[in-house]
């Protein structure tokens, strides 16, 4: 159970959300990121003293193990579902396709897919939109070391224009954070 967390951060900031499994790490995220909502107090989100109403999908970019694909697509077919709204952002598909080492697995099922291949197509997803608000439940999670390079050089390459929120157990990916809130 969540009770009494209070933080506030503006851009560019980071954030590590630590605690035992069971502690509500992935459930905070989850309330955050609007997809749950949580049973007491509130989350809200400015943009220039504005605050912004829900839902908030254009604001932030979620990456979860938990998430589900589409195993009837490729890689490219789920990319270009979405950004089929935003035609500038399938432009820029090769370019993190390449960055995640998935250029030559753009054409494969997702279904033939292994967990890691999958955990850097989330990636992908939540990124390739530049959302100011990046929020990653667990993001090294089934990645090879190669995967985890790409992951950091990335977050590291936007740290300086976004607020990165990391729930985690990992030390890495705790250290990376400039600020740290532990949970349970």
């Amino acid at each position: 159970m969540l009770r009494d967390i209070s933080f506030s951060l503006s851009l560019p900031s980071s954030l590590a959300i630590t605690g035992p499994n069971g502690s509500g790490k992935t459930t905070l995220l989850e309330i955050i990121a609007g997809i749950q909502r949580p049973t007491k107090g509130t989350v809200r989100l400015f943009r220039d003293d504005t605050e912004l109403r829900r839902p908030w999908h254009h604001e932030t970019g979620y990456v979860s193990p938990r998430l589900r694909l589409y195993d009837e697509l490729t890689a490219q077919e789920l990319i270009e579902f979405t950004c089929a709204s935003r035609s500038t952002l399938r432009n820029r598909a090769d370019e993190f396709l390449a960055m995640f080492g998935l250029t030559g697995h753009r054409k494969k099922m997702l279904s033939r897919y292994s967990s890691g291949m999958a955990q850097r197509l989330k990636c992908i997803l939540a990124f390739i939109s530049e959302p100011p608000i990046l929020l990653l439940d667990e993001p090294g999670s089934n990645l090879d070391r190669e995967g985890k390079e790409a992951l950091f050089r990335y977050l590291e390459s936007v740290r300086s224009e976004r607020i990165i929120i990391i729930a985690t157990n990992e030390k890495e990916e705790a250290d990376f954070c400039g600020e740290r809130i532990s949970l349970g």
